[in-house]
């Protein structure tokens, strides 16, 4: 996936502003390799666009117009360099419509999974429900942040360095409410990370102490901002690189606008030492670290309490190692 961002933004940056052409919209274009009916396009604003060949069997559907984004359909376009010739074409068109290089960089980095859930000749349906999921990421832009960015990149970090990467993909929350970072059968995992030498860690009492027979791994590390060091992007992009499946890329590109929500310029501009995370990282079973003691007077409830952890040893759980999601999270990862 690293690779397939780096085509669509060598392709978008060799691309020249096209001249404006009477009453036609305009773009210059090349193909999105291994996608035939879809090419990345440059505005007469230099701005990037998704120009997608669809079928002509459905009726036309309204446009979507969103600050950043517009989804327009049987637009009527002269398109230099691409497989749909200069000839007038009725194209779907998705546009970046800011002017915000971070922003153009983000639309781009986002189209590969949005193209690659298409058929040839897609009808109008088929490219509604392709991009709807990237209209969803573009309102998320302007919601009110729903975690730190550090524990967001922490989360990422944990599945870029996975043995199975995939699978935490499919574990990871679906509602940023939950209160697991990923949940399987009777598995929960939830990364833990703090800024400088201090391994303190902040959990609610369901986390240590869950209910039932439900095992809980914590995940443990430290880390620092670092000017060159290693950002949100670049995470999904290794997580990219190994998780093959479309509707996982597209998943990861939904949590991260969810979480970020105006705060996603973050993603490129925050920066965090990767060496001191992998260094520091430990696992430890939930059980055996110190809360609140149970039962809690039927009066309290929502009990929330800071750990410090290197008070505490740290022993490998191999006797956690027996299920699906552990093994899948921790066997790429430093176990000492």
């Amino acid at each position: 996936m690293i690779q397939v961002f780096s085509d669509l933004l060598h392709i978008f940056d060799s691309l020249t502003v096209p001249i404006a052409d009477g009453g036609l919209g305009r773009f210059s274009a090349r193909s999105i390799p291994g996608f035939s009916h879809c090419a990345v396009g440059k505005d007469i604003n230099g701005s990037p666009a998704l120009l997608v060949q669809a079928n002509t069997e459905s009726t036309i559907d309204p446009p979507v117009i969103l600050e950043n984004l517009s989804v327009v359909h049987m637009v009527s376009c002269r398109v230099q360099g691409s497989q749909f010739s200069d000839e007038p074409r009725s194209l779907t068109v998705i546009r970046c419509t800011g002017t915000d290089r971070i922003l153009h960089e983000y639309f781009l980095r986002c189209l590969y999974p949005i193209a690659a859930v298409l058929p040839p000749k897609p009808s109008r349906q088929q490219i509604n429900d392709s991009v709807s999921k990237l209209i969803d990421l573009f309102k998320q832009m302007a919601e009110t942040p729903r975690k730190t960015v550090v524990g967001l990149w922490a989360e990422l970090f944990v599945i870029a360095h996975a043995q199975e990467p995939t699978c935490l993909m499919m574990a990871w929350r679906s509602q940023l409410e939950e209160r697991f970072d990923f949940a399987l059968d009777s598995e929960r995992l939830e990364v833990k990370c703090a800024l400088g030498e201090l391994r303190s860690h902040h959990f609610a009492l369901e986390q240590l102490r869950p209910l039932g027979r439900t095992r809980v791994l914590i995940a443990s590390l430290l880390t620092d901002r670092q000017e060159g060091g290693t950002s949100l992007v670049d995470l999904v992009e290794l997580i990219r690189a190994r998780v093959k499946e479309p509707s996982l890329l597209v998943r990861i590109d939904n949590i991260v606008a969810r979480t970020l929500g105006q705060n996603w310029r973050a993603a490129t501009s925050a920066r965090f030492d990767l060496q001191k995370a992998l260094a520091s990282l430990r696992f430890v079973d939930a059980a055996t670290l110190p809360a609140v003691s149970l039962p809690l007077p039927e009066e309290i409830s929502g009990v929330h309490f800071r750990v410090d952890l290197a008070r505490h040893p740290l022993p490998f759980p191999v006797e956690l190692m027996n299920g699906a999601l552990f093994p899948a999270a921790v066997g790429g990862l430093t176990r000492s």
